[in-house]
């Protein structure tokens, strides 16, 4: 009978570490459901908003391009935006048709948004493809890339802010990196 007594205390701790586990278990489940979600959503909004720019630009350029008499082709428009004429483009064929794929890569009516592996798999192959083209054409145009002044912020394709630095040589001869004397954190 003394068996029987001290069972139900022995296996106590057995018996919480068991319930505390299947507890942490079924919440920490829920939680990561939640939080994939979430995370899910926000990493779609953001290719989702690059592709966005991408298209935008796309968009921009084709109207930019010099107009042809009996183009079938909607996406090239009069150059002009709220008012204000956009200068165009030279006339320059490999331009227009790095524009034309461009415009054809980023054309939201032409992916899935499915949440399967074969649609992100596209999305991520035509985002990248449409980023390497949209550089091709920043660089045949002149804008963007090494143009853009060092000071001003660009906004990636990623979606962030990328900050361009220019670093000059100086040629300090007289100066030795050992020489603290004149360093202002010294005195």
């Amino acid at each position: 009978m003394e068996d029987d007594l001290f069972n139900g205390v022995i296996d106590l701790e057995e018996t919480y570490y068991q319930e505390g586990y299947n507890l942490g278990v079924a919440d920490g489940s829920r939680a990561g459901r939640i939080e994939g979600r979430v995370f899910g959503l926000e990493k779609g909004f953001q290719k989702f908003a690059a592709m966005g720019m991408l298209h935008g630009k796309a968009a921009i350029w084709a109207s930019r391009l010099p107009q042809k008499k009996g183009l079938a082709d909607g996406h090239q428009g009069s150059g002009t935006t709220a008012g204000q004429a956009l200068p165009s483009l030279a006339s320059n064929a490999r331009l227009e048709k790095h524009i034309q794929t461009l415009f054809a890569l980023v054309e939201p009516d032409t992916f899935s948004t499915e949440n399967t592996e074969e649609a992100v798999t596209d999305f991520d192959d035509r985002f990248k493809r449409a980023g390497a083209k949209a550089k091709v054409v920043e660089r045949i145009v002149g804008e963007g890339g090494a143009d853009t002044p060092p000071s001003e912020p660009m906004l990636s394709v990623s979606g962030t802010k990328e900050h361009r630095i220019k670093i000059t040589r100086t040629d300090r001869s007289e100066e030795n990196i050992e020489d603290f004397n004149g360093s202002r954190l010294l005195s």
